[in-house]
């Protein structure tokens, strides 16, 4: 595959359904995978994840475990096994829109080696009080209509992005940043990625962020 995407996922049972098929239909001229970190959920999130595993085998790529080892190491786990020149991240009880999304972020990276990682803007939806917000991205975007790179002081100063957004380039990504912090989440990681190299942000809307009180803040 050229693209893999990586889905971690710990008790999603009533997102992980639509975090999948807003995979399946990402319209992709290249191969891709889809690989599925389940974490030993205590509800039906694994029994999901397993009907589509069989429906899907030569795409999906489910990893279980017999106990629950945490969001850092399913996500190195998953991150071990993905195999494409690029990576893209859906958490599971997140999803995506746009079905051109993976296509417009690999065209991207593939046409410009010096940029590590690709954004694009998301809505934002709470499934207790039923409220959307926007992503608060839109004074980037007054004079410009595709995208604006991400420097770090822009990526410090303003939280402009989500897990569900990125398109990163593999070789970009070390895995030994999953061992240095205590707390490693997508902050550290989105650091390291634009010291690697640039960072760009599409302006297109192209997924949904849930906010949910299962889910790791």
């Amino acid at each position: 595959p050229l693209l893999s995407i990586v889905t971690i996922t710990y008790n999603h049972e009533p997102f992980i359904a639509k975090t999948i098929e807003g995979v399946l239909m990402q319209q992709v001229k290249f191969p891709i995978e889809l690989i599925i970190a389940e974490d030993c959920s205590t509800d039906g999130t694994r029994a999901i994840c397993q009907q589509y595993a069989e429906q899907y085998p030569d795409l999906i790529r489910l990893i279980t475990s017999d106990s629950n080892v945490g969001a850092i190491a399913n996500e190195r786990r998953a991150m071990l096994a993905a195999r494409g020149k690029y990576i893209a991240f859906c958490e599971g009880d997140d999803y995506w829109t746009d079905p051109l999304k993976l296509q417009k972020q690999v065209d991207f990276l593939e046409s410009h080696p010096d940029y590590s990682v690709t954004f694009h803007r998301c809505k934002h939806y709470n499934v207790e009080t039923k409220l959307w917000r926007d992503d608060e991205c839109e004074f980037l975007f007054t004079n410009v209509v595709d995208g604006v790179d991400i420097s770090m002081d822009l990526f410090i100063d303003y939280w402009i992005t989500q897990p569900l957004t990125m398109v990163l380039r593999s070789e970009s990504l070390e895995l030994k940043w999953y061992d240095t912090y205590k707390y490693y989440r997508d902050f550290h990681q989105i650091y390291h990625l634009l010291k690697a190299g640039k960072g760009y942000l599409f302006s297109f809307i192209g997924g949904v962020r849930i906010i949910q009180s299962g889910g790791i803040h």
